[in-house]
């Protein structure tokens, strides 16, 4: 989980990039991009923008990744191998 200083400027950020490539925000697909890209730690805060571009294109990744780095994901996991064994 991310601490709430890190969600602000993680989300600065990715609005400043937003405006920078012109895109609308008030569009949900927009909004989620914006937040896959907060949400992912793996995506350093100075590529947010480069992900955030290529994410328009190709958003199937960029969402995985989100929830992949999840706390719901690393929680339904170890459920989903032991009862798939």
């Amino acid at each position: 989980m991310l601490s709430e200083e890190m969600l602000y400027e993680r989300t600065k950020e990715a609005l400043r990039c937003a405006r920078l490539l012109e895109l609308d925000t008030s569009k949900q697909f927009i909004r989620t991009c914006l937040s896959a890209c907060v949400a992912d730690k793996r995506i350093h805060i100075n590529n947010i923008g480069e992900v955030l571009s290529h994410s328009i294109a190709y958003p199937s990744k960029l969402l995985a990744g989100a929830y992949e780095s999840s706390e719901l994901h690393r929680s339904i996991t170890p459920v989903l191998e032991k009862l798939s064994q």
